[in-house]
């Protein structure tokens, strides 16, 4: 009789127990999955895939990582493209775990910078997050040159506010040469682009010209040099733009003729998209 109660009880037991580590196992994996209706941007231009965020998160969550793995990581799957993944990995451990967010605030805002600059039409939920920040970064430093260049681009490329990205831009030119100072290679592209979109070519083919005396063997520079001569229905020029920037394959144009620009065109414009990625 007792055998039979005891046998009836560690059954009991059993049952109970697989049941408690079949709940804490659902548990667990509920508390690990990432919770995309809260923290993906609702918003068509907002595109992820789920299975690939549930992977990276995953993989930042394996104990032997340490930060500086994690943010490498991180730097180079905003670089293959899924920063809109990190960007919602991120979203939540802010909200979770914000001292340990804080660790790859770099990451986060060079995952939002990537989506505005590689989307079309960028989210504008997202748009107006990354200018906050990026704002917020401006005007606790406002003399530091790396935050107004970054603060500057996105207000151009997302078209937020192209007036104040150009006019800050600029300012940080002026303030340079009044202090006998050079523009670093990051400021003249910045400069370039926007002199561009002010309507000031020449200005602009100015900034390029340095951009490729300091990197000669760069040849985006003298694609993108080739880009506002077409702006300014200056064939020749755009031409001649064309063939520095494909030099190494002058034969190659002259054996297939003209129409082998628009190939190239092309080709220099994927250049440029994968440059600005890494």
């Amino acid at each position: 009789m007792k055998k039979g109660i005891m046998a009836g009880l560690f059954s009991i037991l059993i049952t109970a127990s697989g049941c408690s580590t079949y709940g804490m196992n659902s548990h667990l994996e509920e508390e690990q999955t990432i919770n995309t209706d809260k923290y993906a941007y609702d918003d068509e231009n907002f595109v992820y895939n789920k299975e690939s965020l549930q992977e990276l998160a995953d993989r930042f969550r394996i104990e032997d990582l340490t930060t500086a793995n994690i943010n490498s990581i991180m730097e180079e799957e905003i670089e293959n493209g899924r920063y809109n993944e990190i960007i919602i990995y991120l979203r939540e451990l802010q909200a979770e775990e914000p001292e340990q967010a804080a660790s790859f605030s770099d990451r986060y805002i060079e995952a939002l910078q990537s989506h505005v600059e590689h989307t079309e039409e960028p989210a504008q939920p997202l748009v107006q997050d990354a200018v906050d920040i990026l704002q917020s970064q401006y005007e606790s430093q406002p003399d530091n040159e790396e935050n107004i260049i970054n603060y500057a681009t996105l207000l151009i490329e997302s078209e937020y506010d192209t007036e104040q990205g150009t006019t800050l831009l600029f300012d940080l030119e002026e303030d340079l040469q009044e202090n006998g100072e050079d523009p670093g290679r990051d400021l003249l592209l910045a400069l370039a682009q926007a002199y561009s979109i002010a309507g000031d070519y020449e200005k602009s083919l100015d900034r390029y010209d340095t951009l490729t005396t300091l990197d000669s063997e760069d040849p985006t520079h003298f694609y993108r040099m080739s880009q506002v001569y077409a702006e300014m229905n200056d064939e020749e020029g755009e031409r001649e733009a064309l063939t520095q920037a494909f030099e190494p394959t002058s034969d190659f144009l002259d054996d297939y003729g003209d129409d082998s620009y628009n190939l190239y065109k092309d080709y220099l414009h994927d250049s440029i998209e994968n440059e600005d990625e890494s």
